[in-house]
């Protein structure tokens, strides 16, 4: 016990300010400091190894001024959960507290290309009891959470590998109280700051006197407390530096969860009150001594600055189809085995999807159909659509902007019994006539070049399922599924949904649809159900749930716009269980008139988000009648129409999606893929189709993907600004700009 040493809150004598772990504090008009390494050590989430968290690395770009970003650099470490982090001083040292009794440090050299957690030294000293920790570089406070606090002195903050010295120890006052009962704590300089029920307070930290003690460092001092801001929604807040503050705050919704502030203080002024969002986890920063602002000219990068790159074509538009697409009244498709090898003989029945959307009941209601046809010896089938349909399927394909939602049906039974069943969902766009051509460039032609755009290939897969095994999920086993947990992670995971999911749990990586009774049946020979068939569809509840349709990005000095008016056009899949866990994968097209406007306009910069809009689902037990009787029982959920719930929104912002921009993405991308905007000017997608937004919506643990086709209602949108070096950089997911992006994104 070190009792010749004292920690004093409010001394008389005058504070002696400490040297913060840099050869002399540089005044901010001669100071470099532009961007602060801050880091995320994020929870525990679906992709994190069990017992381990993530330290995510981004830069805070100009944290006091109004270009302030929180720059993704995609560098992540793995930590164990139980240990405690910490950083501080502007050295780029990590210091790791863990649960056995030791305390490491790292070295951060990703901005050299080296590792995020390049290893130092190890000290012998167990601080897994503390609260919290926090550091300025050369002094480590250590608190416990009945507010005692033990203080180190680290020799070599520079390089943390250092003497660590204990210089006061179990020691506490009304400030170190304060400390350890704070909402958060941090140091910058020679300053604690903490965060309490919305209120900031510091305490300035001093060298004890000379001659108190026999210590060398001498122990140190918290003055009395002073107040630098009031008011501050939050959970959380660090300091990038002097005279600044960040913030995060947290919600219920994922989509808005995490959202980062910036503020100037001396006194507290707004920044940017949307830096970013979806930063979830125990944020801190490496402090430095000073900041000042970024260069306005200067487009925000992490490490080395980007080269110009100065052959890069200006963006251009997807262009014009030259011919129409084919006329969409003859439909195929094709249906396998399991293993992939085709089945001949089979009868497939086509019936019309959305024809009893008004009178769908759970007595039960036939869907029209609209034909049969049988596979031939590759698998393959086609039927010709009839040339008038009857009124009420061709008021629905109205309804749906000319677009006719099918089912085409089928089922058999294995060698060893096992009954499997074959569903396929396409999309036709009748024409007046057989024969007849659609118009290039109008909207029924788009649908019908996307309506024809995708490998109909269906295998067939065993019908098991009962009503128990199809029953709803509890709220608790809907939250232990694949998709509940991406819904609810605060960033947009994942290209694309799983094809087999389970709505009450994870399934596992080597999960088998076609294990059945101990065998797999995937390669058994098949026999084709006979007759006559109907499909019944058996209403069993509807929800309205909002999805992403589509997304836009804007980076420094740019503003972002997603337009999504007057109707749906957009394409969602929907979910199949005959064996007691869902297929996703074939796709309903959704172009029913809503006569509004939604969307977002000239959002930036440093913006990037998804937005969603509320589709009603219904799920519905079917059975395939045949002359003999039901063959075969399945279960599916079905994207239906825009419908505006009570009190609703027409549309809502959805989750950040940042993390796709910057130099580090840019300079990944194939090069056919990019495009610039020059200053002043836009770049929209009005043609083509988007890319398949994956997880797009979740609802009783199924997880669903949805695109977007483009035209003049339904755009991505970017306009450059007018800085002097404003050329904006820019590209295709998919592929050039000028032929299917899909998306773009922004640098």
């Amino acid at each position: 016990m070190l009792s010749t040493i004292v920690l004093t809150a409010g001394l008389a004598t005058a504070p002696q300010t400490l040297t913060p772990g840099h050869a002399a504090a540089a005044a901010d008009a001669t100071c470099t400091t532009s961007s602060v390494p801050t880091y995320v050590l994020e929870p525990a989430g679906s992709g994190t190894d069990a017992g381990k968290r993530v330290l995510h690395k981004y830069m805070e770009w100009g944290p006091r001024s109004a270009d302030t970003d929180l720059l993704d650099t995609q560098f992540t470490a793995s930590l164990p959960a139980t240990s405690k982090v910490f950083t501080g001083g502007g050295n780029g040292i990590v210091y790791e507290a863990t649960s056995s009794g030791q305390v490491k440090t790292y070295k951060d050299n990703t901005a050299t290309g080296g590792s995020l957690l390049t290893p130092v030294k190890t000290y012998s000293l167990n601080w897994s009891a503390a609260k919290r920790i926090l550091t300025n570089g050369t002094r480590i406070l250590v608190i416990g959470s009945d507010g005692a606090i033990d203080v180190y002195n680290q020799s070599s903050p520079a390089t943390g590998d250092g003497t660590l010295t204990k210089i006061m120890d179990d020691v506490k006052t009304s400030v170190t109280t304060s400390l350890a009962a704070a909402d958060d704590v941090w140091m910058v300089n020679s300053a604690v700051q903490w965060l309490t029920g919305g209120k900031v307070q510091q305490s300035i930290i001093s060298n004890l006197p000379p001659g108190i003690g026999s210590i060398t460092p001498p122990g140190i001092r918290l003055e009395t407390p002073t107040t630098v801001a009031t008011g501050v929604d939050a959970a959380q807040a660090w300091a990038p530096g002097p005279n600044s503050l960040s913030t995060q705050a947290v919600t219920d919704d994922p989509d808005t969860t995490g959202q980062v502030r910036s503020y100037t203080t001396g006194p507290l002024t707004t920044a940017d009150d949307d830096v970013r969002s979806g930063i979830v986890g125990d944020i801190m920063a490496d402090a430095g001594p000073c900041l000042t602002d970024p260069d306005p000219e200067t487009v925000p990068y992490f490490g080395t600055a980007p080269a110009d790159d100065t052959d890069v074509p200006t963006a251009q538009q997807p262009g014009e189809d030259s011919s129409p697409a084919a006329p969409s009244n003859t439909v195929s498709g094709k249906f396998t085995l399991g293993n992939g090898q085709p089945v001949q003989g089979l009868t497939v029945t086509v019936t019309a999807a959305d024809a009893t959307l008004d009178s769908d009941s759970s007595a039960g209601v036939n869907e029209p159909v609209l034909g049969t046809a049988t596979t031939a010896a590759d698998g393959t089938w086609t039927l010709d659509l009839p040339a008038k349909l009857r009124a009420g399927v061709q008021q629905a394909t109205n309804d749906n902007g000319g677009a006719l939602n099918l089912n085409a049906t089928t089922a058999a039974t294995t060698t060893s019994g096992v009954p499997v069943l074959g569903v396929d969902a396409l999309t036709a766009v009748p024409v007046p006539s057989q024969g007849a051509s659609l118009t290039a460039g109008t909207a029924a032609d788009a649908k019908a070049a996307e309506a024809t755009d995708d490998d109909h290939t269906v295998p067939l897969v065993p019908d098991t399922v009962d009503d128990a095994a199809a029953k709803d999920p509890s709220a608790e086993q809907e939250q232990q599924s694949l998709a509940a947990k991406a819904e609810a992670e605060p960033r947009a995971v994942g290209e694309e949904t799983p094809l087999w999911q389970s709505d009450h749990s994870v399934l596992p990586a080597d999960y088998n649809p076609y294990a059945v009774g101990g065998k797999d049946v995937s390669a058994e020979g098949v026999t084709p159900r006979a007759g006559d068939c109907q499909t019944v569809t058996y209403e069993q509840w509807r929800k309205i749930r909002y999805t992403v349709v589509g997304e836009a990005h804007a980076n420094w000095d740019a503003k972002a716009s997603f337009q999504y008016d007057s109707s749906m056009n957009s394409s969602v899949e929907l979910a199949i269980n005959s064996n007691g866990n869902w297929k996703a994968g074939a796709s309903r097209n959704l172009s029913n008139e809503f006569g509004l406007s939604t969307g977002y306009a000239n959002k930036g910069s440093y913006y990037a988000h998804q937005y969603k809009v509320p589709i009603e689902y219904r799920k519905y037990k079917k059975q395939y009648i045949c002359t003999m009787g039901v063959k075969s029982t399945w279960y599916t959920v079905e994207p239906k129409r825009y419908k505006l719930p009570a009190g609703g929104s027409v549309g809502k912002i959805g989750k950040d999606v940042s993390a796709k921009d910057s130099s580090r993405n840019y300079n990944r991308a194939a090069k056919r893929n990019r495009g610039k905007v020059e200053r002043g000017t836009f770049f929209e997608l009005t043609r083509k189709k988007s890319t398949k937004f994956g997880n797009a919506v979740s609802l009783v643990g199924i997880g669903l993907s949805a695109t977007t086709s483009y035209d003049n209602s339904h755009k991505q949108k970017i306009t450059a600004g007018t800085r002097r070096n404003a050329t904006h950089l820019i590209w295709g997911k998919n592929g050039p700009l000028d032929e299917n992006p899909g998306v773009f994104y922004s640098n």
